[in-house]
């Protein structure tokens, strides 16, 4: 049998000459994972002046290492990652930093401990076999599995919501991302991170929608005296033992949640089946490991040591196509990136998507190949591959999003074959995180 032919993904442009003003703010309002020089792939860091400041970009463990781990104190998220997201987020988790972000860390840790998670597995099960139900003929798979990964972090958040229209709810927070994730000009400008950047009548309009549903959970529980084992719960008890949580600090920090508990996830399932339709041998191998594992049950936490097959083509998609493909940083007092000084001000991209396709680090770095990750084969270097981040502040619901891809991933394959429209190629742009411009069209068949 002839051997497969080996299997590159379509990826975004990267730069091989710089660029001026005017065309940095087109790339970036475009993409701005396209931002990246051909250098980032080969080198570790290149520092470049930019409109008064120096600008370091990152793409190696060490210097990761350095920036998330060894000295994370020094810096905080850049000022336009706070103007982007401050106007829907406030001050919650992912724009907090000190002490106050220490705080809600605390409080939302308990919710995402291993055996928390895994009581889960049943209805992320539940929700890719209702996916599947929705899936037929040449579709974009994205909405099911956006409404998939959304009913779960539903169901982890409220254990039963009170009302929560997942369809609005699911256009609101497209609203709110395609808006809040567009860079414009005046991004580029060394700003003040609390200077406004405001938001257009249909993204404030929206946000209204978010935050009227998670405020409406939040009511209806002190109303109702009830107390459930969620994440919710979790946070309403902390509110109520020290006193540090406000009724807003608990919404923004929910909707955050929301926001960012299953759009990452349901992006990555989707890169994943663009992957496995792409190569009906790998799909093939997945289905057959689902039904060895569970046969046409539901999944249960029990199986999840069996997906490994499944696991390695997650992590591997999340190697080309990591949630967060650049993070900005800015340093608020001096420090080093590595054995190299960095002065206050200074900004730092840490550019994880450089990092999963460095020349380096990775035998062709380009090409998908799920035996990166298989037993014998996986990164000795912890910080070769981060598609969570790293250090105090790397996501805390990594290996709740890990358990849900692997889960629904196998669920989907197991009753439905997936294949390419003929001559579709994506094109993966980056709005916040790294998506297939336009959805993604395949045909879906059941089995």
């Amino acid at each position: 049998m002839t051997k497969p032919a080996a299997f590159i993904p379509p990826m975004p442009a990267r730069q091989t000459q710089p660029l001026g003003l005017w065309q940095t703010a087109k790339v970036l309002r475009r993409s701005p994972v396209e931002i990246l020089p051909r250098e980032a792939f080969q080198f570790t860091r290149i520092s470049a002046p930019f409109l008064g400041r120096t600008v370091h970009t990152i793409s190696g463990p060490e210097e990761m290492k350095s920036v998330l781990q060894d000295d994370p104190d020094a810096w905080r998220k850049s000022p336009l990652i706070q103007r982007m997201l401050r106007p829907v987020l406030g001050e919650a988790i992912l724009t907090a930093h000190g002490d106050w972000w220490k705080t809600q860390r605390k409080a939302m840790q308990p919710g995402f401990i291993r055996q928390r998670i895994m009581s889960l597995v049943p209805d992320m099960s539940a929700a890719g076999e209702i996916a599947a139900e929705s899936l037929s003929g040449k579709m974009d798979v994205t909405p099911a599995l956006n409404q998939a990964a959304l009913s779960v972090i539903e169901r982890a958040l409220f254990t039963e919501a009170n009302g929560f229209d997942r369809q609005r709810i699911r256009k609101a927070i497209e609203l709110v991302f395609a808006e809040t994730g567009q860079t414009r000009f005046t991004d580029l400008l060394p700003l003040p991170e609390r200077t406004p950047r405001f938001l257009g009548f249909e993204a404030m309009r929206a946000r209204k929608t978010l935050r009227d549903a998670v405020m409406a959970e939040i009511l209806a529980r002190r109303t109702s005296g009830q107390t459930r084992e969620d994440l919710l719960q979790l946070l309403m008890n902390a509110q109520a033992k020290t006193g540090d949580l406000t009724d807003t600090d608990i919404r923004d920090n929910v909707l955050s949640l929301v926001i960012a508990g299953h759009e990452t996830t349901a992006i990555a399932i989707g890169w994943a089946l663009f992957i496995l339709a792409s190569r009906p041998d790998w799909q093939a191998r997945v289905r057959e490991e689902a039904l060895n594992v569970a046969g046409k049950r539901s999944f249960t936490a029990e199986d999840m040591p069996g997906l490994t097959f499944t696991r390695q083509i997650v992590d591997e998609t999340l190697r080309l196509y990591p949630p967060a493909p650049i993070v900005g940083r800015q340093a608020i007092r001096e420090t080093r990136i590595a054995e190299r000084s960095v002065e206050k001000g200074d900004v730092c991209i840490l550019a994880f998507y450089a990092l999963h396709r460095h020349h380096r680090y990775w035998d062709n770095p380009d090409m998908f190949d799920p035996d990166r990750f298989s037993a014998n084969n996986k990164p000795t270097d912890p910080w070769v591959f981060k598609p969570f981040g790293g250090g105090p502040r790397a996501c805390v619901g990594s290996l709740f999003a890990l358990t849900e891809a692997t889960i629904i991933l196998a669920t989907l394959i197991r009753s439905r074959h997936f294949s390419l429209p003929e001559g579709y190629q994506p094109d993966p742009v980056m709005m916040v995180t790294l998506r297939p411009e336009g959805g993604l069209p395949l045909i879906v068949k059941k089995i």
